[in-house]
């Protein structure tokens, strides 16, 4: 029942008082221009917490927050009604029990027959459960925005029966439209696709509406800015009990990068194969004449000039191949990081003779002009002259190949400041200004055709931009286009003539015996005739040579012939190179012998791995004689030191 602190006289103080008694879901009561309570119904006691002896007679503003009372907000809801003659707020509000709940407010000013106020009506009506309901939707909304943001995609409603389009501002980011650019309908939403991709996603939607299947699509768009941009959209089409299409919603996700990632790896992918069919047709073309010689050699009994003749050629095969491995392995070491210069004090005109000299037969056999201008005056580098010479040597073989027979080749160096500029250009065959940007590249050749094929790996060019800039320099290509040639021009620290650098290197130059004679030699390998043939080489210099074909062979043989020296392959059956040294380094009798792993595998992996089992040298087939002969005296004299040393 409703009670009340004074009676309301006449028929507008029942017709309240009727109402306010069937109002049980709202909180309605009475307050004086105060804002003190007069009248307090069952409502306001449900949603308030109050009972009518706990509120009579009290402040209204008990039951705003503390923040809104701070900020004087009853005081200002009460003026607004009283000036107004009503006023209506959503708020939150405190019950009794200190809860908050949130409440839709109006209060209006009650008035009598003669006009003068006799307190406020308030009406209140507890919505926190759809605030809070509502509260968590907007949130969930800014999530979504925010992880849609996050991951490059946007979302999309089409209504069907009225083709209206409605993109949210992810997904007119993500398609390069500006947030007040109309998209009204497909058309317009197609308008945004690239011209090219426009009919395929239009069948696209148009197969969705027809097949009763998802929507996915791939297509590009383009920014104001000019970039192109890739989108993979999906959807959904919604259809009434029917089958008719109501709508359709989907979402779309930037794959830019992916789709980048995915051409590099099909460009990589497909360099390889290139790569891979050069490196067999490079490896075939020594192998041929290397074939043929030894036909000749085989037919031409006594001809000791024609003999001679095919050992030229062979060795110059050889030498072919082993470049281009050697070429690879440089590569694949410069790749890791693991290719160590040998710096010193050299002068230009060092590095330039040599990187003539090995480049000469190749300029000399096309017929070339070379001409070489060099300054006056001497002119220093702190650098590694085999690495340096390899690069111009490799810069001029490169002018060689790609020049027509008879041309022209500069090799012209100046001293500029404190940089060494050297360049190299030639009248060949020239450079196309798209494929300038990537000369330098990986198994990069501006001509592939069988027309113009002159060899290599397209390693070159890479392999000079990595050794330049291991030596603090930088390299550029120029070309005016196909056919007027091109020049490549090194730039590299120079060093003061009166420089004085001390540096300790070991040299490869100083005189060491060659092997033998009367060595006693155990060579191991599961190539038979890689054994033969090298036990035959080594026996001539006057050797006492045994071999084997496996690690466990070699055990048997070094423990019963007990070899001075042992050259042992490292991948064989039955026991591999590195398991039988250790366990040869296990016995007395093969702690002093000098073991030299002479095998294929040439990495700096590969080094420290044969070093931990106890190989005292590593040599990457093919060997050199002289490299071999180099190597086993360096080990024989440290061996020899090391046993004084003890002694």
């Amino acid at each position: 029942m409703m009670k009340k602190k004074e009676d309301h006289p006449g028929w507008e103080a029942e017709l309240f008082r009727l109402l306010v008694e069937n109002s049980k879901d709202y909180a309605v009561f009475v307050i004086d221009t105060q804002g003190r309570v007069l009248t307090w119904n069952h409502g306001a006691e449900r949603v308030l917490g109050y009972k009518e002896d706990e509120i009579l007679g009290r402040s209204s503003f008990i039951t705003f927050t503390p923040e809104d009372r701070e900020q004087g907000i009853p005081e200002k809801e009460l003026r607004v009604a009283m000036t107004d003659g009503r006023a209506s707020d959503d708020r939150w509000h405190i019950r009794k029990d200190g809860t908050r709940l949130w409440v839709s407010g109006a209060m209006i000013l009650l008035k009598d027959e003669a006009g003068s106020v006799r307190g406020l009506a308030k009406v209140m009506r507890d919505f926190t459960e759809v605030k809070l309901a509502a509260d968590a939707l907007q949130e969930s909304e800014g999530r979504l925005r925010v992880a849609l943001a996050a991951a490059d995609m946007g979302t999309w409603l089409w209504r069907i029966p009225t083709d209206e389009q409605v993109l949210d501002d992810s997904l007119r980011r993500l398609m390069g439209l500006r947030p007040n650019d109309a998209v009204m309908n497909l058309d317009h939403f197609l308008g945004a696709v690239h011209p090219d991709d426009r009919t395929r996603v239009r069948a696209e939607f148009e197969r969705c509406l027809q097949d009763h299947r998802d929507f996915n699509v791939e297509f590009r768009v383009v920014w104001p800015d000019g970039s192109l941009h890739w989108l993979r959209d999906q959807g959904k089409v919604f259809r009434d009990a029917d089958g008719g299409p109501l709508f359709m919603t989907g979402a779309c996700m930037d794959i830019t990068e992916s789709k980048r990632t995915e051409e590099e790896l099909k460009d990589a992918d497909r360099k390889k194969d290139e790569f891979l069919a050069l490196l067999a047709h490079e490896l075939r073309n020594p192998l041929a004449p290397l074939r043929n010689g030894l036909h000749v050699m085989r037919l031409a009994g006594d001809d000791p000039d024609t003999v001679a003749q095919a050992r030229i050629m062979m060795e110059r095969q050889l030498g072919h191949m082993v470049r281009l491995i050697d070429d690879l392995l440089d590569v694949s070491r410069l790749s890791q990081n693991k290719l160590h210069l040998r710096p010193a004090r050299i002068m230009l005109a060092d590095i330039v003779e040599n990187a003539v000299e090995t480049a000469r037969p190749a300029i000399d056999g096309a017929g070339h002009i070379l001409t070489v201008s060099l300054p006056p005056e001497p002119v220093f580098i702190f650098g590694d002259l085999t690495r340096l010479a390899q690069v111009f040597s490799n810069l001029l073989s490169n002018s060689a190949k790609y020049t027509e027979r008879g041309g022209q080749i500069w090799l012209t160096a100046k001293h500029q400041g404190h940089e060494v500029v050297v360049s190299v250009r030639d009248t060949g065959v020239g450079i196309p200004a798209a494929a300038l940007p990537h000369i330098f590249d990986m198994f990069s050749q501006v001509d592939r055709s069988i027309e113009r094929n002159t060899g290599g790996l397209g390693i070159g060019l890479a392999l000079v931009k990595g050794l330049v800039e291991m030596h603090g320099g930088a390299i550029t290509a120029q070309s005016e286009g196909p056919g007027l040639g091109s020049t490549f021009t090194v730039r590299l620290p120079a060093l003061s003539p009166f420089a004085e650098l001390v540096v300790d290197i070991p040299s490869d130059d100083d005189p060491l015996p060659l092997i033998g004679p009367g060595r006693r030699i155990l060579v191991v390998d599961d190539n038979r005739d890689a054994t033969h043939s090298m036990a035959i080489v080594l026996g001539l210099m006057g050797n006492v040579i045994t071999t084997a074909h496996d690690g466990l062979e070699a055990i048997e043989a070094a423990e019963r012939h007990r070899p001075e020296i042992i050259l042992m392959d490292i991948g064989m059956p039955k026991l591999n190179g590195y398991d039988a040294v250790r366990r040869i380094r296990e016995k007395p009798w093969g702690r002093t012998m000098i073991i030299v792993a002479l095998t294929g595998w040439g990495q700096e992996g590969d080094q420290n791995r044969s070093r931990a089992a106890g190989f005292d040298g590593h040599l990457v087939k093919p060997v050199e004689v002289a490299d071999l002969a180099k190597l086993l005296a360096k080990l024989a004299a440290a061996k020899s030191l090391e046993t004084t040393c003890k002694n």
